[in-house]
């Protein structure tokens, strides 16, 4: 499993239209100017950097070594690396040609939202409202605590590339009863009693 990496994303300007509202694909800009933090779009299988550099503008792409699990690093194409609202790090399966992601991750300050509205600073109850019945979470205080482990078949499952977030309890909320690495299901009392929100997405690519 993946640690937390940095966050947050690439933005699109909206073309302003007198009288012109379409509803938006899941590749069109949001509101605030960014697509759908998506397994589509701008992020996709077949994505790469040139790819990314040609949408988001080649300044606005580097190639550098970021933090990973553990105290580890690795090599990552970040997308608006001066802007945590809209950094993003891509992790590449090709890393040599900086193609075909690994992994897209987001965190932080980011203001990348998924399709179904869900970002950084949603709450557990959003989590599960979007997915559609309780999910699976490790508990908190280690390095991947708050993983959502498994969407028990939940609408927020997706084949060949899973959404993949993480939560952490509200400061000053209980949350020793669901520390610790082993598994907890969303609607246990002690979790939702922690009332967590996310702290990261990511999309990993199997």
């Amino acid at each position: 499993m993946l640690r937390r990496m940095s966050a947050a994303g690439a933005g699109c300007l909206l073309a302003l239209a007198a009288g012109a509202a379409m509803a938006a694909p899941a590749d069109s800009p949001a509101a605030d100017g960014l697509p759908a933090f998506d397994c589509a779009g701008p992020f996709a299988r077949d994505a790469s950097e040139a790819s990314l550099a040609a949408r988001f503008g080649a300044r606005n792409v580097v190639f550098r070594t970021v933090p990973g699990a553990e105290g580890t690093s690795f090599k990552a194409t970040v997308l608006f690396p001066r802007d945590p609202a809209r950094r993003v790090e891509i992790a590449w399966k090709d890393e040599k040609r900086r193609r075909r992601p690994q992994h897209v991750s987001v965190a932080a300050a980011s203001r990348w939202m998924t399709a179904e509205g869900l970002g950084v600073g949603s709450s557990l109850a959003a989590v599960e409202a979007a997915n559609g019945r309780p999910f699976t979470m490790a508990g908190f205080g280690w390095d991947y605590g708050g993983t959502v482990t498994d969407w028990n078949g939940g609408r927020l499952a997706r084949p060949g590339c899973r959404l993949l977030l993480r939560l952490e309890p509200t400061p000053g909320a209980p949350a020793d009863d669901v520390d610790g690495d082993r598994d907890f299901r969303s609607d246990a009392p002690a979790m939702r009693a922690a009332k967590p929100v996310i702290y990261e997405m990511m999309l990993v690519f199997e």
